[in-house]
């Protein structure tokens, strides 16, 4: 996730708070920027996916203005970059914080609208039983993935078009949601409820924002490797639930996850990502929904188009999910079934 996918909330180091934004504006004012019809906000750039995407857009010349939440990251980036990178700290889940980004921003601008806005930071909460996932997780999921990105979007609509007295043409909203925004595997249901509920969002908002000629689209990554994946896969140990009926299979699907983590060709690099954000930011007419994967038809196409009862059978059979328990016995580890 990384974003997240792209570190932006996804550690608990020292980060730049809002309420003490006059120390956490960029490291130093930006170079004048070069060209103001290409100029992209990306949020969570610090690492992974966000990280690939602002360097993507850096070795074709664009200008990014990229959030992360530490100073240290700020300057490495800044020397990393140079000028045609500037750092924004603020955690995308403080409204203050990321307005004050969003003025800081279009004091660059020159009454110029951006070229886009890319929402890449996010979490991955990690694998639990949805029957006993503790609230705070699912909270902290949902306002990190879907609250918080549409905090940005609402704060950076009026440099990318609302505001009608701006120069240039319309922006374009990019949202980095999920492949398993489209379908649910068994014990990441948080992590799939989030995506979905930013697919929504982002086709309500592209009807919406329509008659502004700003469109909202849908990048839609499977596994990539970074961080986040590594984060949710290798964390071996059930959370809070020891006595559940259901540990037995959520350290069943640990294993699986990590078996097909291990697998030869299962993750595409983050920079896939950056060059598909990259095309789709400067394409003339943009689909709404784009998916970047490996294993195509196993990832995307069979699960999403499958019939569902097949597309369940499968699920279940891999997780070893697929047998009723007996009524009137204790589980134990040989509960799950894995023939």
């Amino acid at each position: 996730m990384s974003q997240g996918p792209s570190g932006a909330v996804a550690n608990d180091q020292k980060v730049c708070p809002g309420a003490s934004w006059s120390k956490c504006e960029a490291v130093e004012r930006p170079t004048a920027i070069k060209d103001l019809a290409r100029v992209v906000v990306v949020t969570g750039v610090s690492s992974g996916i966000g990280h690939a995407i602002a360097k993507e857009l850096i070795g074709k010349k664009f200008h990014v203005f990229g959030s992360v939440r530490k100073e240290t990251d700020a300057q490495r980036l800044r020397d990393q970059f140079v000028e045609y990178f500037t750092p924004l700290l603020f955690d995308v889940t403080d409204e203050v914080a990321v307005q004050k980004a969003a003025a800081e921003v279009r004091s660059h601008m020159k009454e110029h609208t951006l070229l886009g806005l890319v929402n890449n930071a996010g979490i991955h909460v990690g694998l639990d039983a949805t029957a006993d996932l503790p609230l705070a997780k699912l909270r902290k999921q949902l306002e990190v993935n879907l609250v918080a990105q549409m905090s940005v979007i609402q704060a950076f609509l009026p440099l990318l078009g609302t505001d009608l007295t701006l120069n240039g043409k319309p922006g374009r909203i990019l949202n980095n949601t999920s492949i398993y925004g489209s379908y649910t595997l068994p014990f990441m249901t948080a992590y799939a409820a989030s995506k979905a509920a930013l697919n929504a969002l982002s086709e309500g908002l592209h009807c919406e924002l329509k008659p502004f000629g700003i469109p909202v689209i849908v990048i839609a990554p499977g596994p990539i490797k970074t961080e986040i994946w590594e984060g949710a896969v290798q964390n071996a140990q059930c959370i809070g639930h020891h006595n559940s009926p259901f540990d037995p299979f959520v350290q069943y699907s640990h294993k699986v996850a990590r078996a097909l983590t291990e697998q030869p060709g299962w993750f595409l690099p983050a920079s896939a990502v950056g060059r598909k954000v990259c095309k789709v930011l400067t394409k003339r007419s943009p689909a709404l929904h784009y998916v970047i994967t490996p294993n195509w038809c196993f990832n995307w196409f069979g699960p999403v188009c499958g019939p569902k009862r097949v597309v369940n059978a499968v699920v279940t059979r891999i997780f070893g999910l697929h047998k009723t328990l007996k009524r009137g016995k204790a589980q134990t580890g040989s509960s799950v079934h894995t023939d």
